[in-house]
């Protein structure tokens, strides 16, 4: 989106940071005439978005899974000056309880978006401060994620993949997890970094990318420690090569585990190949979470009664109210969208958000192809 930049033959006749201080809506004014804004962008064009993999190269080294879970994505992403890292946490839990829990009360997904206090002076739109905003991100994006079309929850229970994979009868650590009702509860933590405008688009974005990163670790049930005798490990590099250079324990501990290895990454495995086979490919230390779909929004500006532009800036977003369009693209490329107006913007008719969700699903096509 980059081409769309383009400047007015006579910008600096309005550079002015004086001008740009005292009258913000006539400064914008001369440049949106020319459908154009001041940091050259086109109405329609939004800022260049870059996304790392901050786990990329990492690898444990048998790490225990306490309470605390662990992390099994990390990305920071990047558009224009606002900076979004968003880390994904599988934490493991057995659930004992046998009565119904209350609807919402067991959410397979939580998310906590974090606004540190230097941000939160700088989230305004033209009704004053917003610095709220981000309860109502982390609201609409945990109601998203916990909805089976979305993120299926059978795949976070060890329950139903013994059920689904079905055929040899589990062994005595398959019994027990299963017994103890052992699954996995998904923790998203948003942290804005840095903040130049658009926190929702960003968070979705964020939030979406990190999940497609997103594994669920092989979990090991060790039963060899007499002072923890039930202690639940998560397989990895560590553990293969210990067991690679004859680390008896190492070696005991998958064997133990083989059924329920099998049962998680869906393999078939022996006693005599099965150190070989996990240790050919690193797909082999966590399964991929299944996705049916993913959530983005594109947020547009009110300038006037006509005039919306794409992702706006801090300082744009101080000129009017913001509106933006919620689409939840399944993996088969499908698309369903939907207007989100959380910050009450007025005048958007039917034919007003007809035009702008055109232009969000093309922006999106776009940005949901991201690599990284």
């Amino acid at each position: 989106m980059s081409g769309d930049r383009e400047l007015p033959s006579n910008a600096k006749a309005y550079s002015s940071d004086v001008y740009r201080q005292i009258d913000p809506v006539g400064f914008y004014g001369e440049y949106i005439r020319r459908q154009v804004r001041p940091d050259g962008r086109k109405l329609r064009a939004f800022r260049t978005v870059g996304v790392s993999d901050l786990l990329e190269g990492t690898a444990g080294s048998g790490r225990p899974l306490g309470d605390g879970g662990t992390i099994t994505a990390s990305v920071r992403l990047t558009a224009g000056e606002t900076h979004v890292h968003c880390t994904v946490r599988a934490v493991p839990g057995y659930s004992d309880v046998t009565i119904p829990l209350a609807p919402g009360g067991d959410n397979a997904v939580s998310v906590a978006v974090e606004l540190p206090k230097q941000v939160q002076t700088y989230v305004y739109d033209a009704n004053g401060n917003s610095a709220n905003v981000h309860f109502c991100v982390s609201t609409l994006l945990e109601t998203v994620l916990n909805c089976e079309e979305v993120v299926p929850t059978r795949q976070l229970r060890f329950a139903e993949l013994l059920r689904e994979e079905g055929a040899a009868a589990p062994d005595a650590v398959c019994e027990y997890l299963v017994r103890r009702r052992f699954g996995w509860k998904l923790e998203l933590n948003i942290l804005c970094e840095e903040y130049d405008g658009n926190l929702l688009d960003t968070s979705v974005l964020a939030a979406s990318f990190a999940l497609r990163k997103a594994t669920l670790p092989v979990v090991l049930l060790d039963t060899a420690d007499p002072a923890n005798p039930y202690r639940l490990l998560a397989l990895d590099q560590g553990i293969l090569e210990q067991a690679s250079c004859g680390d008896a324990k190492a070696v005991a501990l998958l064997r133990s585990n083989r059924r329920a290895i099998e049962k998680q990454l869906s393999v078939q495995l022996s006693d005599e190949s099965m150190l070989g086979q996990l240790l050919g490919s690193s797909a082999h230390l966590g399964r991929a979470l299944q996705l049916l779909a993913l959530p983005f929004t594109v947020t547009f500006l009110r300038f006037s009664d006509e005039t919306f532009f794409v992702d706006p800036t801090s300082e744009e977003e101080r000129l009017g109210t913001c509106v933006s369009v919620y689409c939840l693209r399944g993996a088969d490329g499908s698309s369903r969208c939907q207007p989100l107006n959380l910050m009450c913007c007025p005048g958007v008719t039917p034919d007003v958000y007809r035009c702008l969700q055109q232009v969000a699903t093309d922006l999106i096509d776009c940005i949901a192809n991201t690599e990284f």
